[in-house]
Order: structure tokens, then sequence, then C-alpha cells
């Protein structure tokens, strides 16, 4: 029987504490895995994450280098972004799960800020066997004309996405779904069910700057790479934006109604 493809992201600033530096979750990624775990006899799940503040930071950290040698500022941010990658899978393995690391600098090659070569054989076993969970995260890639590029995880979705063609694309984060304003500032913002091209140019004042330093753009930046993903794949039923909170990832990845829904 084929399995669905499913993408699911845990947001860096679920995973660890991302106005600080290099300061995981632990308890909160041991949970989340504990969740994921009985999924994975049911779909077939590309597990991606943030790098909140280990790759964040070292993406500000460096910037100079970016400029002055960007080959050495890449290598530089994948190292600190290994850290946490290395953290997750770690914590993963330990619940029993056969969690295998696929860095996007092993698998993405870019030229000027674009997707030049994709390595994907090894990835596409993995998940057409379902016997391991794949697992990626926001990095620094090799660029043969700028020497260096910043691929957030939902931009590694983007480019696996006509490759896997993923069922739906669970975006795990700190609250449940979009607000109309920051719901931890704000105790009458009104979760926003679903966002569809008709109505997004509504919605887009909803989102506010970042928690911690965010090279990747933030919620707007996010939303709008998923909204181009659902106006584009057929095959792409939605994205859900949802909560860490107990249940809200599960419920997401089998298709419930929770969060705020993406969709054409």
């Amino acid at each position: 029987m084929v399995r669905d493809v499913i993408f699911v992201k845990w947001g860096g600033a679920v995973i660890t504490n991302k106005s600080g530096v290099k300061e995981p979750k632990v308890g909160i990624i041991r949970r989340l895995g504990r969740e994921l775990r009985p999924l994975l006899d049911e779909y077939s799940i590309l597990l991606g994450h943030g790098s909140g503040s280990f790759g964040h930071w070292a993406a500000v950290e460096y910037a100079d280098l970016k400029r002055t040698n960007p080959a050495l500022y890449a290598a530089k941010v994948h190292t600190v972004a290994a850290e946490l990658n290395q953290i997750v899978v770690n914590e993963l393995v330990s619940l029993g799960i056969p969690a295998i690391s696929f860095p996007p600098s092993a698998i993405v090659y870019s030229r000027n800020d674009h997707p030049s070569r994709l390595c994907l054989g090894a990835l596409t076993e993995v998940l057409r066997t379902g016997k391991y969970l794949p697992v990626t995260y926001g990095d620094a890639v090799a660029d043969g004309d700028l020497g260096a590029a910043i691929y957030s995880t939902e931009r590694i979705f983007f480019t696996l996405n006509p490759v896997f063609k993923p069922k739906r694309i669970v975006l795990v984060t700190s609250v449940d779904g979009v607000y109309t304003a920051d719901p931890l500032k704000h105790e009458n913002a009104e979760r926003i069910p679903e966002i569809t091209p008709d109505n997004f140019d509504e919605v887009r004042g909803a989102f506010g700057d970042p928690e911690g330093p965010d090279v990747t753009g933030g919620m707007l930046s996010k939303v709008e790479t998923m909204l181009a993903l659902v106006k584009t794949s057929p095959w792409l039923e939605e994205v859900i934006i949802t909560s860490s909170e107990q249940g809200k990832m599960a419920a997401a990845i089998r298709g419930e109604r929770v969060g705020t829904i993406i969709h054409r």
C-alpha cells in the first residue's frame, strides 16, 4: 500500500528559546517525538525543523563573513545549525525512532540563490520504504555564484514539494495558527481559521515581527511561501499551521480542522 507523504516542520521557536543563544527545549522535542512515533506507521513523513537560537543566531553572528568570505560563512552557519539537528535526531533515536539526518547542504546546490542541483536518491528511497524518519532543517548551503545561500525549512519543502508531492504540510509553531494580532500580547486577538488567495490581502496585516532573530523572514514569509505552494500544487490539499500543544500536531497530520489552514 502506498502511504501518503506528509511534510512536518517543528518551528525554531518551539524547540529552542529563540531569543537566547543555543538553547534547545529538549523536553518539547521529546514530547513531540513521542506524539509523532505512532504516526510513522500510517504516513511517510519528512520531518523538518527550524534553526531557532542556533542557526539564526549564527547567521547574524557571522554576518560580516557573508560579504568577505561567503563560503566560510556558509560553513560556520551550517555547523551551528547541524548542532541543533543532532540534538533533535539524538532525542528521536532515544525514543526508538529510526531518524536519519538529511542536511539541505548535502541535497541542494544553489546558484544565485536558486536551487541548481538536487541530490535526492537516498532521501527518495528512505521515504519510499517508510522504515526511517528523514529529518531536515533550516541550513546554509553552498552557492556557486554567491558563495552561500540560506535555505529555511519552508524553502526546502518548497523545493522538494514537486518531487515528493506531499498530501499536506504541517507547520508546528508556538501558537495555534495565525491570529489577527500577537495572541501572546493581545488577549482580544482572534485566530484566522483559513487563508486562501482570496483573503490573503485582508489578513496580511496580522503578521508581526518574529520572536528573536529570524533571517528567513518570520511568519509572513512562511505563509507567502506556503500559499504559493498550494496555488500551484494540485496534489497538496492544505497547509496547516498549529501549535505544539499536546495532540494538535497529530490531529493536523491526519487532516483535522485545527489551527489555521492554508488552501486553494
